[in-house]
């Protein structure tokens, strides 16, 4: 990942319309540092414990076009206090959300591909055509939460323990590779549907339920 611990997209729209000063190598490089400091200057604010600076950050980025554009695959937002945010179009892919408080954020249209919500909360938050292929939604606190479906769960890479939108326990209807995974690493036969409703902390008719819906969506 380089010198930074975070990865920077920098293109033409980040450095603006206007020409580069000068004709030297010194010039680019020295704006491509410049970018790259205010980049790791916003998302300092986006782990900061004051809503007022979340909000300023999220909308600079959004402003500049980073927000959108890749510039925040791959960071660090443990435990961000992301409540409320327009985090609408972001492109959040890989980030690490664990812990984070997302509820009623605007996540729609999104990219949250592998991104890492572990125990995260994301009460009420809106999930309207948001990409999450392979997110991993371990213990992650859903409830309420809005315009998901079935087949947007099924891409994700685990839901262990997550509160599903109407508040119940994900009873491991969609066999996810994490799951599986995280089942064997515990020496549990996956075939056998009685020790994996005990896996999951369900019922065995909850569990088997489960499992023939999953087929019909």
């Amino acid at each position: 990942m380089g010198l930074y611990p975070y990865e920077i997209k920098v293109s033409s729209e980040s450095l603006g319309s206007k020409e580069i000063p000068g004709s030297g190598r010194c010039d680019c490089y020295a704006m491509i540092v410049k970018v790259m400091e205010t980049i790791g200057s916003l998302i300092r604010k986006l782990r900061s414990s004051e809503p007022k600076l979340v909000r300023q950050a999220i909308e600079e980025l959004r402003v500049r076009g980073w927000l959108e554009d890749g510039s925040l695959k791959g960071i660090s937002l443990c435990h961000a206090h992301l409540f409320g945010a327009d985090l609408f179009k972001a492109d959040l892919s890989q980030v690490d959300l664990h812990q984070a408080d997302l509820s009623y954020a605007d996540l729609s249209l999104s990219n949250l591909h592998r991104a890492k919500f572990g125990r995260s909360q994301m009460l009420y938050v809106n999930l309207s055509k948001a990409d999450l292929t392979g997110a991993d939604l371990f213990k992650v606190n859903m409830l309420g939460s809005r315009n998901v479906l079935p087949e947007q769960l099924r891409s994700a890479k685990r839901m262990y323990g997550a509160i599903l939108p109407h508040g119940g326990i994900y009873d491991g209807r969609y066999q996810l590779s994490g799951d599986l995974e995280f089942a064997r690493w515990g020496r549990i036969d996956i075939q056998d549907n009685e020790a994996m409703a005990e896996f999951y902390g369900v019922s065995l008719i909850a569990y088997l339920r489960g499992q023939e819906e999953s087929h019909l969506y």
